[in-house]
């Protein structure tokens, strides 16, 4: 019998494989369609057409979306082979310990991913929130020493944190080629979720538009991100215990029943093979993911604006 379920599990796994290798190729045959369309449509538009189409844009696909919020350089063949392994790891353990312990462990490892991203996509809206004031000011002093708007906005990008890569590279494209840069920091601060840079791009909007001068603009956008910086901090101080206490209430249940299975085999064994364990791992589970987005919901705002 444990012959038969690893050969179904082997065959699981080389099916899996060939459906991923598969989907790798569809992806790649429609990335490399998608790629040669905007070349054709950016050769064929003319620039002023361009310019009033917007501009210069960040578009990202939706899978190099998500990796770029994370800071996460994986290739989409290094980001298939980990699928698979996690997929034929999953297979595994449907097929030799039941569906009842599958489901448990997917539902801790996507949990154990969801919060990896999270915790580095709030690293980058961290950072981008503390060096912005400072690219600023940056961005005033290029001006002061006799530079464009445009190459003093590059320059000031560059020097700071790779979290801006993204955008300097698409900055300085779309000035070397002539087209209307703002739209680019709008979609960098809906990339981020970061609405500060908006702040930023209507200044550079307004004064393109009206053609005053964007030193006075630019000093009161620095003041008033410095302000929100401080008023952030402050915040973030204050509710540093109810945070630590959602935490805590959203990792404990789980670490203390994880804790209880393996130290206690014959209350694992009832959880995992009776249909009293099932209906309690079922109710248990449902009432950890309602509070923690209970308590999601109620500090989602915390700090994070």
């Amino acid at each position: 019998m444990t012959s038969q379920l690893w050969f179904t599990g082997a065959l699981l796994v080389g099916l899996l494989a060939v459906f991923l290798l598969l989907l790798q190729l569809g992806w790649s045959e429609w990335q490399s369609g998608r790629q040669i369309t905007q070349t054709i449509k950016t050769r064929l538009t003319p620039a002023g057409e361009a310019a009033g189409l917007g501009g210069a844009r960040v578009d990202l696909g939706p899978l190099e979306r998500v990796l770029v919020q994370a800071d996460i350089h994986w290739s989409i063949q290094r980001l298939v082979m980990l699928s698979v392994v996690l997929m034929g790891v999953l297979t595994i353990i449907a097929v030799s310990r039941g569906v009842v312990v599958f489901l448990v462990v997917l539902f801790f490892t996507v949990t154990a991913l969801g919060v990896w991203w999270r915790m580095r996509f709030q690293k980058q809206r961290q950072t981008i929130h503390e060096e912005l004031p400072g690219v600023v000011d940056a961005v005033l002093r290029n001006i002061d020493a006799g530079r464009s708007l445009e190459h003093s906005l590059i320059t000031a990008f560059d020097e700071s944190s790779p979290v801006f890569s993204p955008l300097v590279f698409r900055l300085r494209n779309a000035v070397e080629s002539g087209r209307e840069y703002t739209r680019l920091f709008e979609d960098f601060a809906d990339l981020y979720k970061v609405p500060a840079m908006v702040l930023v791009a209507i200044a550079l909007r307004t004064t393109s538009r009206f053609g005053s001068s964007i030193r006075p603009v630019l000093e009161q956008v620095s003041t008033s991100l410095r302000t929100q910086q401080a008023m952030r901090r402050e915040f973030l101080a204050a509710s540093a215990e109810t945070r630590f206490t959602a935490v805590t209430f959203a990792v404990l249940p789980p670490a203390l029943a994880a804790f209880m299975v393996l130290v206690n085999e014959e209350y694992s064994d009832v959880l995992l093979h009776t249909p009293t364990g099932h209906s309690l791992l079922l109710t248990a589970g449902i009432l950890q993911v309602l509070g923690m987005v209970v308590i999601w919901r109620m500090i989602q705002g915390v700090g994070r604006g």
